[in-house]
């Protein structure tokens, strides 16, 4: 819902204050229909409400390094904790290092460019981190997740864009964003409604960091899986030789360079040997263009509605197998239907090779120009799985960025998959490595209370799959969304637990 309204009438020190602009957008504000609110800055430690980032510049950015630099970039929508998106996380020189001390549920928001942003420090790999000056880190004295809950919520981003000024390239906040306010229950048993609230924030998160996790775990598995089984062979580069390059018939890639070879030896050579895609049983098809010229008619939308295609866009899959967000297509034109188990891979750009095996839950759905589509047909998902685990290990290990072409982050194309080599790891390694990323189990078997609800999401998150963790935290999103909609609008909350 839309609080944003342009009042009928201001006050003359309103013009005033604003520098007698006459602009309507200056003078929009945003209504709260709940009474019950505070400011955010009488949320933080009145004595250390929060602290600035550090700006080093970048001519101390590097392209490896033991400390790194956390941008605002980092702070995404579609994310709850710190999310490493291109150079979000850069490599910087020690010598330029502040450490800021990060732990372990620190919350980090942004206030100049994407302003309002927030993201939630996870763990203890952060701790030779520090973060621009373009973020801050609070200090709350009240519960910090019912706190980011809320400031992850658009109403807040929304009271924070309508204080800042407009037209500039980057917007700063300064300090404004002390001054939104955040909504609280209005009832009499308004503690047990801002426990909940809490508890599901928390259970979000946590789903969030089992994703990473078990998709760390994935990466892991394969790495040690073909290190422990390497034949006798030493790796020994040399120079490419003129019917190496015959049979390639390729300038265009640094697929001759020591860094290839000697990551790609590590598949090469396992003993267990590897298979290409088309070998395996994959057909690799380019998605279909969807530009106006070709389909004619365009409808898009961002919920679902009748007769859409659900569109599965390249820029939408996350790092981690999962769809950030999932719009909808109306079109007359027929398009090619995605089947249950195709791999979608994101074919261009500088996130090229992200990718998601379709499962469950998603019908009547394409993809655009920008996306690949392994398809098998005999329907073997787990193969389609343990496929694009490989494809995600290899790209973790900037394969596929080598064996790529082009500018802008470069391409990716079809006829490139038959240079991936697809490691012919034992029954049970590949089983074990496919239900880390897909296993429907069932939740446990007692009730969670108020008192319970982490834990017993924590031991139902190390069964689950990265797909339904996925799914359950998209649930426990919209049950989150729905309880603040409650409390924006001054309604009482029941709580079912």
């Amino acid at each position: 819902m839309n609080y944003l309204r342009v009042p009928n009438e201001i006050a003359l020190t309103d013009i005033q204050v604003k520098d007698s602009s006459w602009s309507p957008g200056m003078y929009r504000r945003v209504i709260i229909p709940t009474n019950k609110t505070k400011l955010v800055r009488d949320l933080l430690d009145p004595e250390h409400p929060f602290d600035r980032g550090v700006e080093p510049g970048s001519i101390w950015y590097l392209h490896r390094s033991t400390h790194y630099f956390i941008r605002t970039k980092a702070l995404q929508n579609h994310s709850y904790l710190l999310y490493p998106k291109g150079s979000a996380i850069t490599p910087i020189n020690p010598r330029a290092f502040k450490d800021p001390n990060l732990r372990d549920g620190d919350i980090l928001m942004s206030k100049d460019s994407n302003i309002g942003e927030c993201a939630m420090v996870d763990g203890d790999h952060w701790k030779h981190c520090m973060f621009s000056g373009g973020i801050v880190r609070l200090h709350p004295a009240f519960d910090q997740y019912y706190i980011f809950a809320f400031l992850k919520h658009p109403l807040f981003k929304m009271q924070l864009r309508t204080k800042s000024a407009r037209g500039a390239t980057i917007r700063h906040a300064k300090t404004l964003w002390l001054d939104c306010q955040i909504p609280f229950p209005n009832q009499k048993d308004s503690d047990i409604v801002i426990q909940y609230v809490s508890v599901l924030m928390q259970a979000i998160v946590e789903k969030e960091k089992a994703i990473r996790e078990h998709r760390d775990t994935i990466h892991n598995l394969i790495q040690n899986e073909l290190i422990k089984n390497q034949k006798n062979s030493e790796f020994v580069f040399n120079y490419p030789r003129i019917d190496e390059i015959k049979n390639c018939w390729r300038f265009d890639a640094a697929i001759y360079d020591r860094e290839y070879k000697s990551k790609i030896w590590l598949v090469e050579n396992y003993k267990h040997g590897y298979v290409t895609p088309k070998a395996d049983g994959f057909t690799v098809i380019p998605g279909p263009s969807l530009e106006i010229k070709i389909i004619h008619t365009r409808i898009d939308s961002e919920t679902y509605k009748p007769g859409f295609y659900a569109l599965i866009l390249p820029t939408n899959i996350s790092n981690y197998g999962t769809l950030n967000a999932l719009p909808y297509l109306g079109t007359g034109k027929k398009l090619p239907i995605l089947k249950q188990g195709d791999i979608v891979f994101g074919e261009a750009g500088f996130q090229k090779g992200r990718s998601i095996v379709l499962l469950e839950g998603i019908e009547n759905c394409t993809t655009n120009a920008h996306g690949l589509y392994a398809r098998r047909e005999d329907g073997d998902t787990q193969k389609s799985i343990f496929f694009r685990c490989v494809f995600d290990w290899y790209r973790s290990m900037r394969l596929i960025d080598l064996m790529a072409v082009g500018g802008s982050g470069g391409h990716f194309s079809p006829e490139y998959f038959e240079y991936l080599r697809i490691p012919k790891f034992p029954d049970d390694k590949q089983a074990e490595i496919a239900q880390l990323y897909h296993n429907p189990a069932p939740p446990p078997k007692d009730a969670p209370t108020l008192d319970t609800f982490i834990a017993w999401h924590r031991r139902w998150n190390t069964d689950l799959g990265i797909w339904e963790l996925d799914r359950e935290m998209k649930c426990l999103y919209g049950i989150l969304a729905d309880v603040q909609q409650q409390i924006i609008e001054g309604k009482i909350v029941e709580v079912p637990i």
